[in-house]
């Protein structure tokens, strides 16, 4: 399977009559059935995505919600429509779960067991959050005005997401940049809708036809590593949007990658139909498996073999356009030898990189933050290719790109990281392995760091850690990686209280969902400081010898607490002092006076 279509239950197949817990409240819409039948006879599976909260309210069993579900899929055998899977949330939606839409759990795990390609695919629905869903992914989100539809639709259009827009005959929506809640179509119902997808999915097939493909070697979950259908150009020297291929370069590390994720979300959003492929360390690469919006993830392997090694399995790709976000030797040299005949990159390169590439970035604000500077890299490639110019165009390109807007238009950052249903299932075990379900708050530390010299010192940490327990009644969850696990044990042996230790337990994306259901997170310059700033986590990040306007928590509701002394920040590894002073002045006083400031201001 590639191309699927998400359908929503409620109000889009079924009569919307609340909570259903009876078979004589299930009621199919009309030409439902026609609907899924063109679905089936175009060889579109068909999934049906569905928040049945009900369950946990006490209204209804699982036992009865899937025997109503069997029901359905009968009554559409019988009609001669198959359905080829239903995913339900039976969540709460105060439990903080990844699948109850619009977070995009269901859809990451039927993408998973079914080889979906999501930025492909579509989603249908009657409410917003259905867009919201699609727009997660980069699917296409369409709207259906039964249900609760068409309320939706006049709230969308007394909010101003639809203002100033007209909508043409085919029912599209043209500018995507203003509202992620807009959808890319409003259908009068699910066949409308259907007919809509079929019109979009036909000019796809047409348009890529004739087009051979290369190596393709399957990604679990998606994706693809080391191969892929090529989409190359044919009349010139770049191709049309449909057909375009970029390759991003950013092998490492943990926040670096993070950063660049709004880069690939931009041009997923502005091109939903080209290949994107990502070059990243084995070490990284929990980062971007299985993203929905990537079509390959391409590791660089180690040594001078492992590295020419990667270079072919680049080159079967035939990219156009590679983008180096890294800036060093090896990476420019990727960049060059991937074959792509557009190669961007940074004017200020370090280690003579920007000599491999044949469009420069250059960046006028050397305080600029990577974020920021990262996004510049979109403009060189929207000026190669005609199409995707005029959709980036609405987006200012001036920094920081993704922090203003023009006229009434907002551009905010998104940052597509993603966790699965597993993950938030073993954070909610944790979670009550350690007295914390229920806990509030939850305050976060991670008191490790690449750099020795960016650590806060131990003791420092567990003073804090004593006060947060005693005076504010707090749940407290130790991070880090396997390697941090001795300065974990160290600070915790110091703690009167209890006190969660999820150091070397986590993968990434683990650490992610635990992250989502933390209060704050106390933090050196670290990785998790960039995935807790990248979801949204307020942070309180401790900085000494690195510049907190280039590489700080990104984002609003963060604080970052330093001191001003005359060699910080240095940006050196080796300390001119015995210890770093810079990290060792900060006062456990000064960050309690944070914490309780964030936590009441968070309240609010």
């Amino acid at each position: 399977m590639n191309i699927a279509v998400f359908i929503d239950r409620d109000g889009t197949i079924n009569e919307e009559t609340g909570y259903i817990d009876s078979f004589d409240r299930f009621r199919i819409l009309p030409n439902v059935n026609k609907a899924i039948r063109k679905l089936n006879q175009n060889n579109l599976p068909v999934i049906i995505v569905t928040n049945q909260s009900g369950v946990a309210r006490g209204y209804l069993s699982m036992d009865f919600l899937d025997s109503l579900h069997k029901q359905m899929v009968k009554e559409f055998e019988n009609n001669g429509v198959k359905i080829d899977g239903i995913y339900t949330c039976p969540h709460h939606p105060d439990e903080g779960c990844v699948c109850r839409k619009p977070k995009p759990g269901m859809l990451l795990k039927a993408a998973r067991e079914k080889g979906i390609t999501l930025h492909k695919s579509y989603v249908i629905g009657d409410k917003i959050i259905d867009i919201k869903l699609a727009h997660s992914v980069g699917a296409k989100g369409i709207l259906v005005q039964t249900g609760y539809g068409a309320e939706e639709l006049k709230s969308l259009n007394k909010s101003g997401t639809l203002s100033d827009e007209t909508v043409d005959s085919t029912g599209i929506l043209p500018d995507i940049y203003s509202n992620d809640d807009k959808p890319d179509h409003i259908a009068s119902n699910l066949n409308e809708a259907v007919n809509w997808i079929m019109q979009q999915v036909r000019g796809s097939r047409q348009q890529v036809a004739e087009i051979p493909p290369t190596l393709s070697i399957p990604l679990k979950g998606g994706g693809k590593k080391r191969g892929g259908s090529s989409l190359s150009a044919t009349n010139s020297p770049f191709p049309d949007t449909r057909n375009m291929r970029i390759l991003i370069v950013k092998p490492s590390s943990l926040g670096d990658i993070i950063h660049s994720l709004p880069v690939l979300w931009y041009l997923r959003k502005t091109n939903p139909d080209a290949c994107i492929g990502w070059v990243v360390k084995e070490t990284w690469k929990g980062i971007l498996e299985r993203n929905p919006l990537l079509d390959d993830v391409i590791i660089l392997k180690k040594g001078i073999g492992g590295f020419l090694s990667t270079v072919i399995d680049i080159r079967k790709m035939k990219y156009d356009t590679a983008l180096d976000l890294q800036g060093l030797f090896r990476s420019g040299l990727l960049s060059i030898l991937s074959g792509a005949k557009s190669r961007v990159g940074f004017s200020n390169a370090r280690e003579f990189a920007h000599l491999f590439y044949n469009k420069k970035v250059d960046v006028q604000n050397e305080a600029m933050h990577a974020v920021d500077k990262y996004m510049l890299a979109i403009e060189p490639i929207a000026r190669d290719y005609p199409t995707l110019t005029q959709r980036t165009l609405k987006i200012p390109l001036t920094p920081p790109l993704i922090k203003r807007g023009r006229g009434d238009l907002q551009v905010k950052p998104h940052f597509p990281l993603y966790t699965e249903i597993e993950d938030s299932e073993w954070v909610n075990e944790f979670l009550i392995q350690n007295n914390l379900f229920n806990k509030r708050p939850i305050i976060a530390f991670n008191p490790s760091a690449r750099w020795v010299k960016k650590r806060w010192p131990a003791l420092s940490y567990a003073t804090l850690i004593n006060r947060l327990i005693q005076e504010l009644k707090a749940g407290i969850i130790i991070l880090g990686s396997k390697e941090d696990i001795r300065i974990s044990k160290e600070i915790s042996s110091l703690v009167n209280g209890d006190n969660a230790i999820a150091t070397g337990k986590t993968s990434i994306k683990m650490l992610t969902a635990l992250l989502e259901r933390v209060d704050l997170l106390i933090t050196n310059d670290s990785g998790p400081m960039h995935i807790a700033a990248a979801i949204g986590t307020p942070v309180i990040a401790l900085f000494g010898p690195t510049d907190h306007r280039l590489t700080g928590p990104y984002g609003d509701n963060h604080t970052v607490i330093k001191k001003n002394m005359e060699c910080s920040p240095c940006l050196r590894k080796p300390c001119k002092h015995e210890s770093p002073l810079c990290m060792e002045s900060i006062t456990v006083e000064e960050v309690f006076e944070s914490v309780k400031t964030k936590l009441v201001y968070n309240k609010m």
